[in-house]
């Protein structure tokens, strides 16, 4: 076997390793060698391999068995072994946070740079020479950013940043030699509340993100939906029959038709009855449409707007359930306007790992 088959396959051994010690802490050698089908001698090797890197930690000799023989050493997971950081930028207030393996927060806060990448090299590069004790134990920087990117290190175009085709990663090599993934930010808030969010684990899910704009991520098996352009998504160019007679459809440089619709309606001085109603009709028929097509487990609404659109919720439940024979469940973020900023550290901890996000 090629030496690229065996390092793929040594790190998909160490990754379910890992992962059936999380679930199942604690848990023996022997025990992790029978639920993955693995060898023993090579479980103790990448066992011994993680405890030296402190991702894993003995928990002293297990009880005994029921046939009458002793347990192994007992096994746990240490999430405090390493730190990820994760930086949302956007043009309404940007974030940065340190989370552990588990996705803990454990430092959190905003800044500004004025959309300037000279700015914003300066203040990272501050920030990590302020880091101290367990938070200097980093693996890397996971950044979200609102545009399409390319080969996880080019901001596309990002026109609320003003950034155009900027290799974000090749510019930060004079600031840092951590590792760095650059990922779409509601792509990231999609797998931040799968993460540590109200959707733990779900493997299809769709994620409707609405703020100064609107976007979506589909995830369908575990995995990003990204297209064939990776734009997939772009649920802001939805329209109905109504919008076709009215000549109001997809016009080149200009916001999509239902975009502006919600727009419209959120940006109102009065937030009236009738407005909310709207409101309400106008989601329920395109998450109807989108519980329809992709048959996600659940839907995530995220974004600025929570005050306004998370006490709607339940009567876009109740439509939806009219509309679809496929109803989703809906919710509100609970992570809010962390999401993209911890789910960025997430995209990073399954690239470090060989996953790809889609």
């Amino acid at each position: 076997m090629k030496t690229g088959n065996l390092d793929l396959m040594r790190n998909i051994n160490r990754r379910n390793i890992i992962d059936v010690i999380k679930q199942y802490q604690t848990v023996s050698r022997a025990e992790i060698s029978r639920k993955l089908s693995l060898s023993r001698s090579t479980v103790s090797l990448i066992v011994n391999e993680l405890i030296a890197n402190h991702e894993v930690v003995e928990l002293g000799i297990g009880g005994s068995t029921v046939n009458g023989g002793r347990k192994g050493t007992m096994l746990g997971f240490n999430p405090r072994s390493a730190f990820g950081i994760g930086i949302d930028l956007q043009q309404d207030g940007s974030r940065i946070v340190i989370a552990d393996l588990d996705g803990k927060v454990s430092m959190n806060r905003t800044f500004s740079y004025d959309y300037d990448v000279k700015k914003f090299k300066v203040f990272l590069k501050e920030f990590l020479s302020g880091l101290t004790g367990e938070m200097t134990k980093l693996v890397g920087i996971g950044i979200s950013v609102p545009s399409i990117v390319k080969d996880h290190a080019i901001v596309v175009d990002a026109p609320s940043l003003g950034w155009q085709n900027c290799n974000l990663v090749e510019e930060l090599t004079d600031v840092t030699d951590l590792k760095t993934f650059i990922v779409n930010d509601v792509n990231a808030a999609a797998f931040g509340e799968r993460w540590v969010g109200q959707s733990r684990q779900i493997d299809n899910l769709f994620y409707l993100s609405i703020g100064s704009g609107i976007g979506s991520a589909i995830i369908a098996d575990g995995k990003l939906v990204l297209g064939a352009n990776q734009a997939a998504g772009e649920v802001g160019y939805m329209f109905e029959k109504n919008d076709i007679d009215q000549h109001d459809t997809y016009v080149p440089g200009r916001f999509g038709t239902f975009e502006k619709k919600i727009t419209s309606l959120l940006t109102k001085g009065n937030m009236s009855s009738e407005t909310c109603d709207q409101l309400i009709t106008q989601l329920s028929v395109v998450i109807a449409n989108v519980s329809s097509l992709l048959n996600p487990e659940k839907i995530i609404i995220g974004g600025s707007y929570q005050q306004i659109l998370q006490p709607l919720i339940a009567k876009v439940q109740e439509k939806v359930q009219l509309y679809s024979p496929l109803p989703a469940t809906i919710s509100y973020s609970v992570l809010g306007r962390n999401a993209a900023a911890i789910g960025s550290i997430e995209c990073l901890y399954r690239y470090l790992q060989n996953q790809t996000i889609n």
